[in-house]
């Protein structure tokens, strides 16, 4: 069927098979003690805690995400549970011996809920949007993308895709729900802020959108005659849920009542606090460690007088952070603690536990070393400045706060001073665009490959560093990450990158990032995808 200088590659690269195991660890699956067959029918409700924001496809906020992986499909599934690759828009694909061309085979008779059919020359639209971006629509091109040239579609059943230098992690990051989704090209013909509304998506997935509540509600519906689900999920056909409600709920302590009361089936980010509640309760908890990054403060230097320009300061407040300390405080053991850039479970990841231990003595000589000296009331001064940052609480994450304010006290007893807010999404959003005083950002960006670690710090990609002058040394490792296609080699390029990152300081691990769920026991079947995203196909209810 293909040229012979290309190799079959269909369940898994080389790097997958290596790691399928750390992956099968981080697998989210809802257990499954009912007796009888599944039943067909019913409307699921899943509580959120965050309101839904712009619904652009590579929008990754944890509450989209939730409800958009229903509804559109990659042509790759990472399976959770073993970390291997297998078709699903695509039956299958092959990678050429330069690592430079994926040539994939779609699966016929997908159509799109509009009832157009799958093919290549939409899939090449996509891929387009996403590798290259569209400035006369307003959408820049998706910074997981990395050394994209173009895609070919020789015919409606063949895609090709072509790269400038091998990445290992490619098949990762087409299987990502936020990198490589299908969508209608009468989708992808709206621009910025018209992809940025649900109610315009046209996906393969199977549910469709039925209504939208402004930021605070989605309803979604069964597609009856889907049939091309991922391959090795245990179901095919049809959805068993007939439509899944979705509802933002902020009030942690309502989310845990609505489950024990059967008005809610599934609540997300169930507080540390809650989790015996709700286990006493009857309800189920499903912990997913998320693959990708640790949830981190990253440093932001864009701001030429933030104390954070010194490299001193910013690894002493690395070893004045006791991570034991927040786990115990305020998390739980749902929650690991960070050994370096990447969750536990995450391919390649490296273990920089040495970068990460807590001595409050080498944080207070680190200080020293700067320049800072002990004020009046404890907190350090140096020029007529107090040593404060200001640490906006993100939004995004059911502990930020909590976490925060630990860290407060213990950043105060260097000699450090934390000043929290607490801002609304918006306003948080706006203040990370447009905010000079932004020393640290706090977050993670989840994908189950050491790729990630390009995306986010690489400065052509999403800098989040924001140096004036790019870190051409860390750019040079990171790159090294993907280039590598021994598992062996690549596990040490990540480690590379990781001793880079945190020798200079620029990130700060607070605890692996974690996505709790609530399940009440009349539900089944419920899964995750292998960065904690719901995969509602399978699930169903018991009578």
């Amino acid at each position: 069927m293909f040229p012979n200088r290309f190799r079959r590659r269909l369940l898994a690269t080389t790097i997958a098979a290596a790691t399928a195991m750390t992956i099968a660890a981080c697998g989210g699956q809802s257990g499954d003690g009912a007796s009888g067959p599944p039943v067909y029918g019913g409307t699921l409700t899943f509580y959120d805690p965050l309101e839904y924001s712009a619904w652009a496809p590579t929008n990754s906020i944890w509450s989209n995400s939730q409800v958009s992986n229903n509804v559109a499909e990659r042509l790759v599934w990472q399976d959770p549970e073993t970390g291997e690759f297998k078709p699903w828009l695509a039956e299958s694909w092959e990678i050429s011996d330069d690592r430079l061309t994926y040539t994939f085979k779609l699966k016929p008779g997908v159509t799109f809920s509009d009832g157009s059919p799958l093919d290549a020359a939409t899939v090449k639209e996509n891929f387009d949007q996403h590798g290259t971006g569209d400035e006369a629509k307003g959408i820049v091109p998706d910074p997981f993308w990395t050394d994209y040239v173009g895609t070919d579609a020789p015919d409606a059943q063949t895609v090709v895709v072509k790269l400038s230098k091998p990445n290992s992690g490619f098949l990762q990051i087409l299987s990502n729900y936020r990198a490589s989704s299908i969508l209608g090209s009468s989708f992808l013909a709206h621009d910025l802020n018209g992809q940025s509304d649900l109610r315009n998506w046209v996906g393969t997935g199977p549910f469709v959108v039925e209504s939208v509540d402004g930021t605070t509600g989605v309803t979604l519906k069964r597609r009856d005659d889907y049939d091309w689900a991922p391959e090795g999920t245990g179901q095919s056909g049809k959805a068993y849920l007939e439509r899944i409600v979705f509802k933002v709920v902020p009030e942690a302590s309502t989310r845990v009542g609505a489950l024990q009361s059967g008005e809610a089936h599934i609540a997300r980010n169930i507080a540390p606090y809650d989790e015996e509640t709700v286990s006493a309760g009857g309800g189920e908890l499903l912990p997913i460690t998320v693959q990708g990054e640790t949830n981190d403060l990253t440093v932001d230097l864009r701001n030429p007088d933030s104390p954070a320009q010194d490299k001193n300061v910013r690894l002493a407040l690395i070893a004045a952070t006791d991570r034991e300390a927040i786990n115990q405080t305020v998390l739980s053991p749902n929650y690991p603690i960070p050994t370096g850039a990447l969750t536990q479970g995450t391919p390649q990841r490296g273990d920089s536990s040495e970068y990460l231990r807590y001595d409050l003595d080498k944080a207070k000589s680190l200080l020293d070393q700067a320049g800072w000296k002990p004020g009046p009331d404890g907190i350090r001064v140096k020029d007529g400045k107090r040593l404060s940052f200001h640490l906006r609480v993100a939004p995004f994450y059911q502990v930020s706060q909590s976490v925060l304010e630990v860290l407060q006290s213990q950043w105060k007893q260097a000699g450090a001073e934390i000043r929290i807010t607490n801002p609304a999404l918006t306003d948080y959003q706006a203040q990370l665009a447009e905010a000079k005083d932004w020393p640290f950002t706090q977050g993670q960006t989840s994908t189950a490959d050491a790729t990630v670690l390009r995306t986010t710090y690489g400065s052509d990609r999403q800098d989040t560093l924001h140096a004036t002058t790019p870190d051409a040394e860390l750019d040079r490792r990171l790159a090294a990450i993907s280039a590598e296609s021994d598992p062996g080699k690549r596990q040490q390029a990540v480690q590379s990158a990781e001793d880079h990152i945190f020798a200079q300081g620029y990130s700060n691990p607070l605890y692996d990032e974690t996505q709790v769920f609530g399940l009440n026991s009349n539900v089944h079947g419920y899964t995750t995808e292998s960065t904690g995203r719901s995969w509602f196909h399978g699930t169903w209810i018991a009578q």
